[in-house]
């Protein structure tokens, strides 16, 4: 019976998906058919959604790192961290025993937005084209949160071990596809979370719980003072651009966007707290994700002066886009034209005038903005790396900041000839890109080539690394090919 229904479900993608797709597909479910064996997460079997012991949070973490590894990642530490401290405003509010939320950009033309188990959260640069002020984005933030919150996924998968199986393969195959560098139309209708399709649209949430996610996100909202009305706002802005074209992939997931907004019209508009601070922030980190965005265009910087009107974070994005094409004098012409200066732009100028080849001028940037903020550990890492001196001893708790600190670690101990440490922060890195096998190949390299008092902080990683994979391997999930 499970073989006609698997084999009924592989005949119905082939009716709704590219032939490109179709390919990758079948491999990827070639590799994950074990997937159907997967045990189900007992949601009382653990209180915290962060640990090994909890499955869920296994599976998310493993398709975090695999997505980390992605060629679409955004790789933009200011960004980052303003989106951390805007979660922060909603984390208080929520049930959620850990209150840390790892974050994820990815560039792609689809405007989708989700979370997976293990508190995961994902944005795609294109939905910043709808998304034009804080009050949304925190409007979808509380929906997104009330999904981890709701244990809407935890919900789903405890109804069937088919669907749990159903869910696991098209959520690896989305991945998959982002992989093997297939377009952003092909692999998005594809991902887990508030937003993913499943075949002939039997939903991974089903349209009870997306409503239930927008109201206790209101409810976030109003608790932490904020204006709920900006959920209604995001409804509008999907509404608006679904006219005339192809259903949105978010919204093909959801309830209709006109019974949203009816939903919402219900509350009471006020001024909050979050009116009567500047939005400077936002406008930037908005244009830090469209400059991303723009390298999707064929016209990129026409793109960049259609989507933002904000006269200092236009030229910013501009500028961003030119460091990461390669042009980085571009990038400090535009850089230049910017008025009020913030971490953004101070960040971008160091990176562009390191890339110049202005090695001093870069250093005197950095130090200035150390000297304001002596523990931004992004400054810090990138000082670290100009000046060829030891990075400072600062605390990443977040992959984004975890990235910048192994990466100056890496040039440093190159820099002394130092045999080991190179490899185990390269191991490092490269298992959080879900490259399990290379970061076990280059671990072991490091504890041969390690003195005494480095050998304990390498077996201790080691081990980490083991338990990470065991913990795989209960859930069927594989390691990569070499």
């Amino acid at each position: 019976m499970k073989i006609l229904i698997f084999d009924r479900f592989i005949m119905r993608l082939f009716s709704v998906v590219t032939t490109k797709l179709t390919l990758i597909l079948l491999l990827f479910l070639t590799v994950y058919t074990s997937l159907s064996q997967a045990s189900l997460p007992d949601l009382e079997a653990n209180k915290d959604e962060r640990s090994l012991s909890n499955p869920s949070y296994v599976l998310g973490q493993y398709w975090f790192r695999k997505l980390n590894g992605s060629r679409a990642l955004i790789d933009f530490p200011p960004a980052y961290d303003y989106f951390k401290d805007t979660l922060a405003l909603l984390l208080p509010q929520t049930d959620l025993y850990n209150k840390k939320v790892e974050l994820t950009f990815l560039n792609s033309s689809q405007s989708n937005a989700f979370v997976i188990p293990g508190n995961h959260m994902f944005l795609y640069s294109d939905i910043m084209e709808m998304i034009t002020n804080e009050d949304m984005l925190l409007g979808l933030l509380a929906h997104e949160l009330a999904h981890l919150d709701l244990k809407h996924y935890e919900r789903q998968t405890q109804r069937s071990n088919e669907e749990m199986q159903k869910t696991l393969t098209m959520l690896g195959a989305g991945i998959a596809a982002a992989l093997a560098g297939a377009g952003g139309d092909t692999t998005s209708a594809l991902w887990l979370g508030g937003i993913a399709n499943q075949a002939e649209n039997k939903l991974t949430y089903s349209r009870q719980q997306e409503q239930e996610a927008d109201r206790r996100g209101r409810d976030y909202l109003q608790q932490a003072d904020l204006n709920p009305n900006g959920m209604t706002q995001l409804f509008q802005a999907f509404f608006k651009k679904a006219l005339g074209r192809p259903k949105l992939e978010f919204l093909s997931t959801h309830p209709s966007p006109e019974s949203r907004m009816s939903d919402t019209f219900s509350i009471t508009t006020k001024e909050t707290l979050l009116h009567q601070k500047d939005n400077t922030e936002f406008e930037f980190f908005r244009a830090s994700l469209l400059a991303y965005r723009a390298g999707l265009e064929e016209r990129p910087y026409l793109y960049l002066t259609q989507q933002i009107h904000h006269t200092d974070a236009g030229y910013f994005a501009k500028a961003l886009f030119a460091y990461l094409v390669q042009s980085p004098k571009r990038a400090l012409t535009y850089l230049q034209q910017i008025e009020i200066q913030n971490r953004y732009s101070q960040y971008l100028l160091a990176l562009s005038l390191a890339a110049s080849e202005q090695i001093d001028s870069a250093i005197q940037v950095t130090e200035k903005a150390l000297n304001l903020a002596p523990k931004n550990i992004y400054f810090s890492m990138l000082n670290a790396q100009l000046t060829q001196t030891q990075p400072k001893k600062l605390k990443a708790e977040y992959l984004y900041q975890k990235r910048a600190l192994w990466r100056a670690n890496i040039q440093f101990y190159q820099s002394i000839n130092n045999k080991s440490m190179p490899l185990y922060y390269r191991a490092l890195l490269d298992f959080n890109r879900g490259k399990e096998k290379t970061a076990k190949i280059l671990l072991n390299r490091a504890i041969k080539n390690a003195k005494n008092q480095e050998l304990d902080l390498l077996k201790s990683t080691d081990k980490k690394f083991n338990n990470i994979i065991s913990a795989e391997k209960v859930e069927n999930l594989k390691e990569e090919k070499s």
